[in-house]
């Protein structure tokens, strides 16, 4: 499934982000420009990615709702990694499934993705993935054995 392959495309591109220390703000789907004609995923409007971790002074981040972790309405919430899990995971849900509506049933790459996604997407941070790394370990060992 294409939309898979775009989705490891901008996980693999926020893994490399983590590395380099930087945390995703203001990531969404506006950021996703997909080429029909290549199959070819870019991200792009890169320009509100923070060098490490910060506190949320602000109470509502910047953002598409949509995307947001819950920690990105929270004034003096830490904004790191794991933030970035939730954003990748309900960006899954916004390719493969119903967006907010993160039920099974709404999901469209099989129930091995779909219970990575909704991992992800745990409101409690210590539910979710510790970085965008473990998260893309698991998304990819759940693809094994996936015929597409």
């Amino acid at each position: 499934m294409q939309r898979v392959c775009s989705e490891n495309e901008i996980f693999d591109f926020h893994e490399h982000v983590e590395r380099q220390g930087y945390v995703a703000v203001d990531f969404y789907d506006g950021s996703i420009l997909y080429n029909f004609s290549s199959n070819k995923t870019t991200v792009c409007d890169i320009d509100l990615y923070h060098k490490g971790a910060f506190v949320n002074r602000m109470g509502r981040l910047w953002g598409s709702s949509r995307f947001m972790a819950p920690e990105e309405f929270r004034l003096d919430a830490t904004i790191d990694g794991i933030t970035n899990v939730f954003v990748m995971g309900a960006v899954a849900f916004g390719l493969l499934g119903g967006e907010h509506d993160r039920s099974l049933e709404k999901w469209e790459a099989g129930e091995k993705l779909y219970k990575v996604a909704a991992k992800a997407v745990q409101t409690h941070r210590q539910d979710r993935y510790a970085s965008v790394a473990e998260l893309n370990r698991a998304w990819r060992q759940a693809q094994k054995g996936v015929h597409s």
